[in-house]
């Protein structure tokens, strides 16, 4: 029987994105406490690890139905091989998972399709997914949460969501703006910025509340055949379908880019537009205003609170396209324009996170 005090970490399904960058940050904020951290990682991913109270152990969890059976028996089996009684348990992938034992848990939660309004149809290919989290998802959320159970999550406005959506009280869930990492640059290979034409920068993945038809059809209202527009997204040219335009104005599909070569595009561009109406955090929002790029974003909680005090923010109605030409139409006389670099540290981050987890071992 093992003597020592082991906090057990599942994040099995933190295997890229933002949900990566989750993973690595909690490896290395992981402090030096007295406590052994075991953390169940995805085996595709390759992890630096410095800490030498956190051990990593690869899984093979990929699919949805093994990542169930994975919290419902799998870790649970894992403990017991291995003679584990946690001390506490942590849960960096919105839902918990089977313990077997009386202890602290910790939910870090960042998926935030269940806490918005909005329906989707099940019968429709590209909603589907979101139905599943819409709907389906809520169950698995719920499962292994208990009165001991406390939440993280990195807006207020989410904590306020999160409470409603699962009657959890409010003082077990907790706010921890994330670490935000805007250094280091890569240019992005065959991308020529031409300083003539008002550029323009939308990354995000191709799902429909990212909003990315809206986009076109106001940058499809642009008449003036005197401007120049040309916009970059990262997304392949198949996901988003393109009306003709006047030829002033360009597309540019990029496809996923590296974390350093969206950073270089924040360097070069004119505008960040962000018309996504779900979003946990809106990384790219903190992104361009430690840059001081201008940006246009929808007039929407999330974006609010991201960018309280920056001065370089335009909010828009996220359902109007009409206003979000107008808006496009505006940055041409201010083109260049940087405005000063927004703080992006807060108090709440991972010493934060840390700090209540070990405040309820003592």
């Amino acid at each position: 029987m093992t003597l020592k005090k082991v906090i057990v970490v599942n994040a099995t399904a933190l295997a890229a994105g933002g949900a990566l960058t989750i993973l690595k940050q909690f490896i290395e904020a992981v402090p030096e406490d007295g406590y052994e951290y075991l953390v169940f990682a995805p085996g595709s991913v390759d992890l630096q690890v410095k800490n030498l109270n956190l051990k990593i152990v690869k899984t093979g969890v990929t699919t949805y139905a093994e990542r169930f059976l994975w919290d419902l028996y799998g870790l649970h089996n894992q403990l017991k091989k291995r003679h584990i009684t946690p001390a506490a348990t942590i849960s960096l992938q919105n839902t918990g998972f089977r313990v077997g034992t009386r202890c602290p848990r910790f939910i870090y939660y960042h998926q935030p399709i269940p806490l918005y309004p909005y329906r989707w149809n099940p019968l429709k290919s590209g909603e589907r997914i979101l139905w599943f989290y819409k709907t389906i998802y809520p169950f698995f959320v719920r499962l292994f949460m208990n009165r001991e159970t406390e939440v993280f999550v990195q807006l207020d406005f989410l904590k306020k969501a999160f409470a409603t959506r699962f009657r959890i009280p409010g003082d077990r869930i907790h706010v921890v703006f994330p670490r935000i990492e805007t250094t280091g640059t890569s240019e992005c290979s065959g991308v020529v910025i031409d300083d003539r034409s008002l550029n323009l920068f939308y990354p995000a993945a191709s799902y429909i509340y990212k909003n990315h038809s809206l986009l076109v059809r106001a940058l499809s209202s642009v008449t003036d055949s005197n401007l120049s527009v040309t916009l970059y997204l990262t997304v392949s040219k198949d996901a988003l379908s393109i009306p003709e335009m006047s030829p002033n104005i360009k597309v540019v599909f990029l496809g996923p880019l590296e974390r350093e070569e969206v950073q270089w595009l924040y360097m070069k561009v004119d505008a960040l537009l962000f018309p996504s109406y779900i979003e946990t955090l809106g990384l790219p929002l903190i992104e361009a205003a430690a840059a001081g790029l201008p940006i246009l974003v929808s007039d929407l909680p999330y974006a609010h609170e991201v960018l309280t005090d920056y001065f370089g923010a335009e909010y828009i109605d996220y359902k109007d396209h009409t206003k979000w030409t107008d808006a496009i139409l505006r940055l041409q006389a201010t083109k260049g324009t940087r405005f000063a670099a927004y703080q992006t540290v807060r108090r709440n981050s991972w010493e934060e996170f840390f700090r209540v987890i070990e405040s309820r071992l003592q």
